[in-house]
């Protein structure tokens, strides 16, 4: 299995030229790769990224003697990123690749070669570069595969791909726990527990807005307005990591403490396009979520159980299974026309979830027949092939 840990880097102030240096190697190297690559498509020819790498070590001595300031990895690993973008092009996994832009996601990377690079404790060897400093050791052990160097706003970041095995855990809980997402609190479960929403962008919002009409307000290409990107660029940087550390500390909460994870299938894509909730579903991240909670199921052992999209569970009781059609977004805790039990809206719906997880597409007909009768609710199968409860008419 392999696994990315990212690291920041602690770099001198001559190092830290050479990683923009070594960045605008790999940003000339992909946009050189790619005005040849459209050039001989025009032309009628085809290429591939081996051969733009043989003609680029060919001329780069007399025409860009400048890149030997910098690692030999950087323009060629630049090229294979091309060959790489080109084929999920072809595969119809993304979109034509696009040249690069200074200061949009610069980077570079180091393949495992011999001398390339190493880790000792808390210092990585990069080739021409030195030794830089980690701010942490490395977590994991393994093979190492390769390193990514990257700029997010001031700070460069060491992403390392480490070859290594992941064994199962023992859960904590063995059964089946339900996950309802929501935008007041970030996630609501069937045992009770209630993750909140930190809210990373509300909270900065105004900030943010602040800061941008100052970027607007200086002269394009000054250095006053290079220092106002900058801040601008640590503020975001700021709001990304609050988002990213809740939602790996919940989903490594639920892989290593539960056999049996429900989710909901949640249309993340069309629900942004209204416009009165997109800041906010955007804010809270859900499609992340459910990225992250993928992987670390399959690397820890435990069961991701996905209900189909338009199981009503917030709109269905989890005692006595009644569905109530009325339910509109604004109303939280709604009493049952037909137990008369008071329900939460975000518990009732990861209790519904639970029930999914507990009534089984394996489950034999006698003991879908017996759960069907203590809740006073009729099986059937729906799209996905997992069986809910419905009352019955």
């Amino acid at each position: 299995m392999k696994i990315v840990h990212k690291i920041r880097l602690e770099p001198t102030v001559k190092q830290f030229i050479l990683f923009n240096k070594s960045a605008g190697v790999a940003r000339f190297s992909y946009n050189w790769a790619l005005a040849k690559w459209n050039e001989l498509y025009e032309a009628g020819e085809q290429t591939s990224e081996i051969s733009l790498r043989k003609q680029l070590n060919s001329i780069k001595k007399v025409d860009f003697p400048w890149m030997y300031e910098v690692s030999k990895t950087c323009p060629q690993q630049a090229i294979k990123n091309l060959g790489d973008a080109f084929g999920r092009f072809f595969k119809k996994k993304s979109k034509y690749p696009n040249f690069k832009k200074r200061g949009i996601h610069d980077s570079f990377r180091a393949d495992n070669g011999p001398g390339t690079f190493s880790i000792t404790g808390n210092k990585i060897k990069l080739l021409k570069l030195g030794i830089v400093k980690l701010s942490e050791n490395l977590r994991f052990t393994g093979k190492l595969m390769s390193a990514t160097v990257s700029r997010r706003a001031k700070h460069w970041y060491v992403s390392v791909l480490i070859e290594t095995e992941v064994k199962p855990v023992t859960h904590k809980n063995q059964g089946v726990v339900g996950v309802d997402l929501g935008i007041k609190s970030l996630a609501i479960l069937s045992n009770g527990e209630v993750f909140e929403n930190p809210k990373a962008l509300r909270r900065n919002l105004c900030r943010l807005k602040r800061m941008q009409r100052r970027v607007s307000r200086k002269v394009k290409g000054s250095y006053n307005r290079r220092k106002e990107i900058q801040k601008l660029a640590t503020l975001h940087a700021k709001i990304r990591f609050i988002r990213q550390d809740i939602l790996h500390k919940l989903t490594m909460h639920l892989a290593k403490d539960f056999k049996t994870i429900v989710i909901e299938d949640l249309n993340v894509k069309g629900m942004v396009k209204n416009h009165c909730l997109a800041q906010a579903i955007s804010d809270v991240g859900w499609g992340e979520f459910r990225r992250q909670l993928v992987y670390k199921c399959d690397w820890y052992g435990s069961e991701l159980i996905v209900a189909d999209r338009f199981f009503a569970s917030s709109k269905t009781c989890s005692a006595c299974s009644f569905y109530y059609g009325d339910l509109t977004l604004d109303i939280r805790e709604w009493v049952c026309p037909c137990c008369g039990i008071l329900h939460d809206r975000d518990g009732n719906a990861s209790q519904n979830l639970k029930q999914i997880g507990t009534v089984r597409p394996e489950s034999t007909p006698v003991e879908m027949e017996a759960l069907a009768v203590s809740n006073n609710s009729e099986t059937i199968v729906c799209e996905t092939g997992i069986s809910l409860w419905h009352k019955t008419p």
